[in-house]
């Protein structure tokens, strides 16, 4: 069984059709289900996987994201788990002098992680006018 792996032009392409059609989409699932759809009416031996598509569309700033959280166990790493970019952190200086970590944020893509509230659960879709 073979497949071929569409090119970064062509994924963008798809999905700004997709959200011109269906502007709000719930879930990645439901948006990697739609792209590859439209990936197959122009060659059904396209496959893509539903990380890909988020990465692309990130980068070419198609959507906007709206993440909800869930408690993964241990605090952020240092690479934002959504685009791949290195994560800031966010500091306030406490009444001692020293400082403490509020939250740890990334440019690209707004994830922001706050202690062990740090894996995203779901990202709602949304596209950029």
């Amino acid at each position: 069984m073979s497949y071929r792996i569409p090119s970064e032009d062509e994924v963008a392409k798809a999905i700004e059709n997709v959200l011109v059609r269906t502007p709000h989409i719930r879930s990645q699932r439901a948006l990697c289900e739609a792209v590859s759809a439209e990936l197959m009416c122009q060659d059904t031996d396209y496959r893509i996987g539903a990380e890909r598509i988020r990465r692309i569309g990130i980068s070419r700033q198609l959507f906007n994201l709206d993440m909800s959280y869930a408690d993964a166990g241990r605090p952020a790493g240092k690479w934002c788990p959504v685009c791949g970019s290195i994560l800031l952190s966010v500091r306030n200086r406490t009444l001692d002098g020293d400082t403490v970590e509020l939250l740890r944020k990334c440019k690209v893509c707004g994830y922001a992680a706050k202690g062990n509230r740090s894996k995203p659960a779901r990202y709602g879709i949304e596209r950029r006018m």
